[in-house]
């Protein structure tokens, strides 16, 4: 399937809308599945307006995309970025309230909301290859042979990658937060 996207994607950056649709159409659950874990359930309502501008900005900048990753990792940075996009704008939401100079992670500490934000904000500390990974086989649920399909990467390098992200991640957040957002 990725080298399918990847033909409607060069279709699309020179305006064809049949292949936008076809992108949209392919990926849209999958983009709203990833939102809602990236967000939670509790923004549910908004995933749609999310996903929506995910797809806009596919649209903008589908004439800058280049032909050398793949469509689906390419439109899974964007959903990411929205996602945070959306933490920024709202973050005066008791949800997202960015209070976390004092704050020492535990469970009793902090609400699962807050965890998603930490988590979200180390995520984007991650070398670039290593959130396209995380992001790919964690939030929008692809398996790890997929995700090397979709990274051009050998499966012991894309191992490799979310090993080290893990490693990195598990350092900063509670055990049981870790076991439960990132199945492990």
């Amino acid at each position: 399937m990725s080298e399918d996207l990847n033909s409607y994607m060069l279709k699309t950056a020179k305006g064809d809308k049949e292949s936008f649709r076809f992108i949209a159409n392919s990926l849209g659950y999958k983009m709203h599945a990833t939102v809602i874990r990236i967000l939670g359930s509790s923004h549910s309502e908004d995933a749609d307006d999310i996903v929506q501008n995910s797809l806009i900005k596919l649209w903008q900048t589908a004439p800058r995309w280049v032909n050398k990753g793949s469509v689906e990792s390419y439109i899974y940075k964007i959903v990411f970025s929205t996602c945070i996009d959306f933490i920024r704008k709202y973050k005066s939401f008791e949800e997202f309230k960015d209070n976390y100079s004092n704050l020492v992670i535990t469970d009793d500490k902090c609400s699962k909301s807050e965890l998603r934000k930490i988590l979200l904000k180390e995520i984007q500390k991650l070398p670039k290859d290593q959130q396209e990974a995380i992001l790919l086989h964690y939030f929008s649920g692809y398996k790890q042979k997929e995700v090397s399909n979709i990274l051009k990467k050998s499966e012991k390098a894309t191992e490799s990658l979310i090993i080290r992200a893990r490693k990195k991640l598990k350092t900063i957040l509670p055990k049981d937060f870790f076991e439960d957002f990132l199945h492990v």
